[in-house]
């Protein structure tokens, strides 16, 4: 089985979303088979949450940062409260005019590479080693929404995760890009990338695109959790955070803007 496909790194093989309709055999054997690093959520999607975040006063858009920028860090603890590791969330640079590096892309979403603009959200833990069990890897959700001060002409705005599965598709109802998705990482790679997407970013109004939005844009983390196969599944809770904060309305996700 192929564990990477078209701008996915190696090794990292991360199952998403977009493929929660499959078969529920299907899944278990993509969890079962080894060297796989799949699993699938057979969940259908929820409905895209609201993602306040603590402060909501209206401000100027910060200038976009030139590399990747910490927005997000601090401890994850098990549902007793043990420490269960270290979440760190960063964001940035900002790309123009190519689409994201995930598979098939281009053929899911037609949409016009070079009106886009993506940022990488690269969603990084650190865990305890436990040597009694196997090592589970990191689950998460993941939405994007606007705030109060994104711009009313932006276009469309959507996230995507990247995947180890090379047949992933991702906007199985385009228009418009998907809002939400999750992922699974199975191989215990370092961190998992989702991209966050403008449709409508580079114009003739705005050639250089709309880097100056993504700060505005709010980011949700939640349904945080633990797994080592598909009958030890944990859920984690948030404990200190040292960057962000959690949702005012989800003590245990975190809600933060992109920038």
């Amino acid at each position: 089985m192929r564990l990477s496909g078209l701008g996915t790194r190696p090794g990292v093989a991360v199952r998403t979303d977009t493929g929660w309709r499959r078969a529920v055999l299907a899944g278990l054997a993509l969890a079962s088979t080894a060297g796989c690093g799949f699993l699938q959520d057979l969940a259908e999607p929820d409905p895209p949450p609201s993602i306040p975040v603590a402060d909501e006063t209206v401000r100027p858009p910060a200038a976009p940062a030139a590399g990747p920028l910490v927005i997000a860090e601090g401890a994850l603890l098990t549902a007793e409260g043990g420490r269960a590791g270290r979440l760190t969330v960063t964001a940035g640079p900002v790309q123009t005019g190519v689409v994201p590096p995930v598979p098939n892309f281009s053929d899911s979403c037609p949409v016009d590479p070079a009106a886009l603009q993506y940022l990488p959200v690269s969603v990084g833990f650190t865990m305890r080693w436990d040597q009694q069990s196997a090592m589970p890897g990191l689950a998460a959700r993941l939405d994007v929404g606007t705030g109060p001060e994104t711009p009313a002409d932006i276009g469309d705005v959507g996230i995507v995760v990247e995947s180890g599965d090379g047949t992933e598709r991702y906007c199985f109802d385009y228009p418009p890009l998907p809002t939400s998705d999750r992922f699974w990482n199975q191989m215990h790679a370092e961190d998992v990338t989702g991209y966050v997407v403008l449709d409508r970013a580079v114009t003739p109004a705005t050639p250089e695109g709309r880097a100056d939005v993504f700060p505005t844009l709010r980011l949700r983390i939640s349904d945080l959790r633990l797994f080592a196969d598909p009958e030890d599944v944990r859920s984690l809770r948030l404990g200190e955070l040292t960057v962000g904060a959690a949702c005012p309305d989800a003590p245990d996700a975190i809600c933060v803007a992109l920038g």
